[in-house]
């Protein structure tokens, strides 16, 4: 389970970068100190912080449109 601490610190990192590739995502969040990034990114994607395009992370900017 991804601790509260490592969500905010993706969130912040999604929020500065907008839109990055998988492979650097993964080695930039782990370089924040983030123990598992794929679980993570798993989890904001859940939470409709970011989405997931071809070979990339994008923040989603507006949350209220993409929510079913």
């Amino acid at each position: 389970m991804s601790s509260q601490d490592d969500i905010q610190k993706a969130i912040r990192y999604f929020k500065n970068v907008v839109s990055v590739g998988e492979i650097i995502a993964l080695r930039e969040l782990k370089a924040l100190g983030i123990k598992d990034p794929e679980e993570v990114i798993m989890k904001l994607i859940e939470m409709k912080i970011i989405e997931k395009g071809e070979g990339c992370y994008n923040l989603v900017r507006d949350r209220n449109s993409k929510q079913e």
